[in-house]
């Protein structure tokens, strides 16, 4: 029996290590579940009746959508909710998700917006500045085909719970000169960095105008981005980046970084419900 007493002593000793490290992982695994949240993000663009596309879908889709989101036990939330989370002030739902809509068109106040009042949920919408100045000056408003929302529009929206506004910059959401917040050939650090602040403030001046509020969340156009590019957003007071990388972020308690290049999911009007909860499941 002495000869086996350092084999039995060893196994308990292995034993007694593997279940202090199984307790560990628990504990690290609460901590991690406790400090960094899953946060989807969906990306819609256009809402129309009369076709679909990918950068399309039409309001049975939507609605189909936003009722299976609260099905699944999602929570809506807004871009303040998930900045107070990582600064420490504030708390998640156990399940929550962003729900975006990229360029500001009139058929997401047309279609979209009366869906999101229907359901008790919260949108982000990225105006174009560009786009919305045409739309206000034009005064051709209300063709949800092609028209965006105006800047009174915009500001009725800010106003209320349901739609609050991002940026989507004044005019880079373009192919040339540059392709988005790209830097051109040629073209210095220094070049770059004034051309992103100017661009940028212009819309961030005429939003504090008619909202009366700083706006602190921006959508990469066509998901270009830059390292020079998150510094200088950061710099100028944004604290929420999205991009157009395909799936799920985790936002984590105490790194505001974890914010600058949020995943979305690009809902294309080309596949049903079952596949948008599908791809936020993974």
């Amino acid at each position: 029996m002495k000869k086996f007493a350092p084999i039995i002593t060893f196994t308990l000793l292995l034993i007694t290590l593997c279940a202090i490290g199984i307790q560990y992982c628990s504990y690290t695994e609460q901590a991690f579940a406790a400090d960094s949240v899953a946060l989807p993000v969906l990306m819609y663009h256009s809402v129309l009746k009369s076709r679909k596309g990918t950068y399309i879908v039409n309001p049975s889709q939507l609605e189909a959508d936003f009722k299976r989101i609260i099905d699944e036990g999602y929570t809506a939330v807004t871009s303040e909710q998930v900045i107070s989370f990582v600064d420490g002030k504030g708390e998640l739902p156990a399940k929550p998700i962003m729900i975006t809509f990229d360029d500001g068109h009139y058929n997401n106040m047309y279609y979209a917006l009366p869906l999101l009042k229907k359901y008790d949920l919260h949108a982000v919408l990225n105006v174009i500045g560009k786009f919305s100045d045409f739309s206000t000056s034009s005064g051709d408003i209300d063709n949800p085909n092609y028209s965006h929302v105006t800047w009174d529009e915009v500001a009725e929206m800010s106003n209320g719970r349901v739609m609050e506004i991002g940026s989507h910059t004044y005019n880079m959401h373009n192919y040339k000169p540059r392709f988005g917040l790209s830097q051109n050939y040629g073209e210095s650090d220094e070049q770059y960095v004034a051309a992103l602040r100017s661009d940028i403030d212009k819309l961030q001046k005429i939003l504090f105008e008619y909202t009366g509020k700083q706006c602190r969340v921006l959508a990469y156009p066509f998901g270009k981005y830059s390292t020079i590019a998150e510094n200088t957003l950061v710099n100028m007071g944004f604290r929420m980046m999205f991009t157009c990388n395909e799936g799920v972020s985790y936002v984590t308690r105490g790194k505001p970084e974890s914010l600058y290049k949020l995943k979305r999911i690009n809902r294309s009007g080309l596949y049903d419900t079952a596949t948008v909860i599908n791809k936020i499941a993974k």
